[in-house]
Formats: structure tokens, sequence, C-alpha cells
């Protein structure tokens, strides 16, 4: 079931302050709103941009104007005060293209890399018609245009992780309401590869080649038809890695080292996270040597790996070795506050 979004938690208002502050809010006359049938709008203040003021003084705005202010104030708040009398206000003007006007702006608005504005246009289509295909698609691929051009940045990992989450709880609920749209099945198998989540993503990206199947082909569909089966393919031995992990985590030790262990043998063997669990495998059946061994092995491929770092300080207390075990607890200590 797709949530209302106005209902929820706003976790992104906090990064859209600046977006309001060029705007001043005055009523629109009741002459106005008598001729235009927009009585409900009697003593609610609309938003208009500093740069309209002159000409709104001279000969008003007209409704697409104000539409489009509108928009980037509920994009910018989605609890703002008159969240309601402004949805009522485009419902009685606009119908269902206003969400294809919305996510045509926000397109400009990202390519030149205003994320704000374009996310704000698409907030606003989210509480238009939260249950359009267009909406959902459009916010959800927005987050994660945004989040993209931020990767890299230690100061905006917050905003990433809020933008990553928002991103795929909405290529979720358009891939549940409506199943037959394969760009949001292609988009949210990449999303859960980065979660490490394989079997879904193999699930997600056959749902995809079912379903652009079923659509009129367009120039790049075979492309990425191939990349998508080729990827399948590839999710092969992650798979099986990850139904290993499960039955590590489950307490099925014996059974997921059977699986993990050959796969030290093989191209995985630089891949840091085997070596993490191979060591936690040993490390709960009692073999402490080989368990310090692999930690080790991860502290080579992944250096700053703090987990690694407390396993070994336990292993080296627990063997006696003191002098090792606070090395490597202070090794850690160190990156923490770093």
């Amino acid at each position: 079931m797709i949530p209302i979004f106005k209902s929820r938690k706003d976790r992104l208002h906090p990064y859209f302050g600046n977006q309001l502050k060029n705007f001043v809010f005055t009523e629109l006359s009741a002459e106005f709103l008598g001729a235009a049938g927009l009585g409900f709008m009697e003593g609610v203040p609309v938003p208009i941009h500093a740069d309209d003021l002159k000409a709104f003084a001279a000969h008003g705005l007209s409704t697409t104007k104000i539409a489009d202010n509108i928009a980037i104030v509920l994009g910018s708040d989605t609890q703002f005060r008159y969240a309601d009398k402004y949805l009522q206000f485009l419902n009685r003007l606009f119908d269902d293209k206003l969400v294809e006007v919305f996510a045509s702006k926000a397109g400009e608005a990202l390519k030149i890399g205003d994320y704000r504005k374009g996310l704000a246009y698409l907030r606003a289509g989210m509480l238009f018609r939260q249950d359009s295909q267009t909406a959902m698609f459009a916010y959800a691929s927005g987050c994660r245009y945004w989040y993209l051009q931020l990767e890299g940045s230690e100061e905006d990992q917050e905003l990433i992780k809020i933008l990553k989450s928002e991103a795929h709880e909405y290529f979720e609920h358009c891939t549940d309401a409506y199943p037959e749209f394969a760009k949001a099945w292609y988009f949210l198998g990449y999303d859960y590869v980065n979660q490490g989540q394989y079997q879904r993503a193999q699930i997600a990206w056959r749902h995809y080649l079912d379903a652009v199947e079923k659509m009129p082909q367009t120039p790049e569909d075979p492309e990425n038809i191939k990349e998508i089966q080729d990827r399948i393919a590839e999710l092969k031995d992650p798979i099986k890695i990850e139904k290993a992990v499960a039955l590590l985590n489950a307490g099925q030790t014996i059974d997921a080292l059977r699986i993990l262990e050959p796969y030290s043998q093989t191209g995985y063997s630089k891949w840091w996270p085997l070596h993490m669990y191979l060591a936690q495998a040993y490390r709960e059946l009692g073999y402490n040597t080989e368990a310090i061994e692999g930690y080790q092995k991860v502290l080579q491929l992944s250096p700053s790996n703090v987990d690694a770092m407390d396993a070994l300080a336990e292993l080296y207390a627990a063997a006696g070795e003191a002098e090792k075990s606070e090395k490597y607890r202070n090794k850690a200590s160190l990156l923490r506050k770093q």
C-alpha cells in the first residue's frame, strides 16, 4: 500500500529551507477569486516570488505562475500550513497532466544542478497525485539523481542516506502499483545490488525482462536487456555467498563455511567481506588462529575496517597477547575519532 505522502515523516524537509526565502505571501483579491471560482482561497496567502512582485503589483499573476510558486512551497515543506488549500487550488484548476509538467520542470532544474528546486517539483507532484506512475517514478529517479551527484562528499553522508532510502522506497511502491512498468524494476534491481541483496536483485531484474518484453520496444531496450541479462548471470556467485551469510547468521556455521571456503581460491579472494565472513565462521567454531588470519586479510584489503580491528583485539586478548590486543584496540579507537 502506498503511504499518504503528506502524512509521512518528511526527512528531507531540513534540506529545503533556502527554497522559501525568496517568496513573500499575499492574499488574492476577493473579486479575482470569485471570478475564478476560487472562493475557498479567501484569506489564504499565496506565494509570490520576489522577482515577480513588480509584475504582480501591475497586473497580477497568471494562475499557472501561482501554481508554479505553490509547487516550490509544497515541495519544500510538505507540512506547510496551507498545504490542503493549495492542493485544492491545484485540483480545481489542473488535471493529472500537471504531474508531467512538474516532472519536466524538475528535469530542467536537475540538469543545471539545482537539485533542491528539481526535487521540490517532484515532491509537489507526489502530493498532487501520489498514486501516479509518473509521480512515483520521477520522485524516486530525482532522489537517485541527486544522491549520485553527492557521492564522495563526506559532509553530505546523512543527506545521501536519506535520498537513497527515499529512492528505494518509491521504486518499490512504483513496482507494487505498476508491475508492468519495466523501468522501475530496472533501477530497483540496482538498488538491491547496492544493498547486497542479490536474490532480490535477481527477482527484480527478471521482472524487468518480463515487463520489457510486453511493452513496445524503444531504441535503448536491446542494449538494456543485454545489460540486465549479463548482470543476472553475474549474480550466481553473490547469491550463493548471500545464502551462506544467511546460514551463518542463523547459527548454521559449518554449512555456511562449506559454501564460503571454496571462494577463497577464486577471484573473490580479493573481496574483503568474504574474509570477514570466513573469519566470523572460524571464530564461532573456535578456530581462533584461522580467524585471526582472516581478520588480518580483511585489513590488508580494507585497512580502515574497525570491525576487523575490534575482533583482532578481542582474539589477541583471549590468547594472552596483550600488546597486540592493545595495538588493534587503539587503532580502532583512533579511526572512530577521525
